[in-house]
């Protein structure tokens, strides 16, 4: 009878514990509810950058995150690693972070070297979910990658230049840094895609920014003053408003147009203004929610992801949609 009582009683709390979840909503942030409370206080550690605009948008899913779980016996902690997008910096915190012992630990490793790192951590048994971008080395340690699908934009954008441009001219490309995947997959998906699309077209050589405004503004007036025959500005990374000021200081708003990334207000506005012919989005703010999403349900109940790369849903935006896509956006 006892046995029956305890088994009852452990019931009663999974059934209980499983309510609580159900009974809060999933803010429109995230696509992945928690499957139930922990019994146990859980702590993830969420890391991130501040090198531009991008992560304002990435800290609006961890916010959201960070109320939601909180409802679960969940903590998020979340880490600035600062400006420097480096796999050193990344490395050296998770290292450190390690020695608190948490449960978890979401991050954005940027290039190769980075994999070492994560797999240690997952030795140490703390369930780790990277996003936004990871080594190209990266095994199936960590549960889950949360991101965009790099490739697809990078032909978003090549059939976006080409649309612009009619296949002749030249094509120049700012990128964030060249050791990082994500910036290079994006590039060079778009390189492979246009030279199909255009084969007439001549496609310059990347230009490094660092995800800076200010370098990508210089690298695109020397590429506009370099180059007669300039008809667009591919930007990968952050700062692509940097060329689009470019763009319009140097008169040419209509005749060279800039395709980049990521929906930020100041891509918008130059989107609106027409320096910007189109932007890919990659919805930051579920790529945060949805990897935190997923650690905390491993950790809580060992479920595992429907796919170790949960892909974010992607859109394009131009002067022609910004009415339909963006109908509450006021031109300032």
């Amino acid at each position: 009878m006892k046995k029956i009582l305890a088994i009852l009683m452990v019931l009663a709390m999974m059934f209980a514990v499983t309510a609580v979840a159900e009974e809060i909503p999933l803010p429109a942030e995230g696509d992945i509810a928690a499957v139930q409370a922990s019994e146990e206080p859980i702590l993830i550690y969420f890391l991130s950058y501040s090198n531009n605009p991008f992560w304002d948008q990435i800290n609006e899913g961890l916010a959201a995150a960070i109320e939601y779980f909180g409802n679960f016996n969940c903590t998020i902690s979340p880490v600035d690693m600062g400006a420097e997008a480096d796999g050193r910096t990344l490395s050296d915190y998770i290292e450190t972070l390690m020695l608190d012992e948490p449960d978890g630990i979401v991050c954005c490793p940027m290039s190769d070297g980075t994999e070492a790192y994560v797999d240690k951590a997952v030795e140490a048994g703390i369930t780790v979910v990277t996003y936004l971008s990871e080594s190209s080395n990266q095994g199936d340690t960590r549960i889950a990658f949360s991101g965009s699908d790099a490739t697809a934009g990078g032909q978003a954008a090549a059939q976006a230049i080409a649309d612009f441009t009619g296949g002749e001219g030249t094509v120049g490309i700012i990128t964030g840094y060249l050791t990082m995947n994500q910036h290079e997959e994006r590039r060079i998906s778009m390189t492979e895609k246009l030279q199909e699309l255009c084969p007439n077209l001549t496609i310059l050589e990347p230009v490094e920014a660092h995800d800076s405004t200010t370098e990508t503004y210089d690298a695109a007036v020397n590429l506009i003053t370099g180059y007669d025959d300039l008809k667009a500005i591919y930007c990968t990374a952050g700062g692509p408003f940097g060329a689009a000021q470019a763009v319009q200081d140097q008169g040419k708003t209509g005749e060279i147009g800039v395709v980049c990334f990521d929906w930020v207000p100041d891509v918008v506005r130059y989107v609106a203004s027409g320096e910007i012919v189109a932007a890919v989005s990659q919805d930051p703010q579920a790529m945060a929610f949805n990897a935190l999403a997923t650690c905390y349900n491993y950790i809580v109940a060992g479920v595992e992801p429907e796919s170790t790369h949960l892909l974010t849903e992607s859109d394009i935006l131009t002067p022609d949609n910004l009415a339909e896509k963006l109908p509450d956006y006021v031109a300032e």
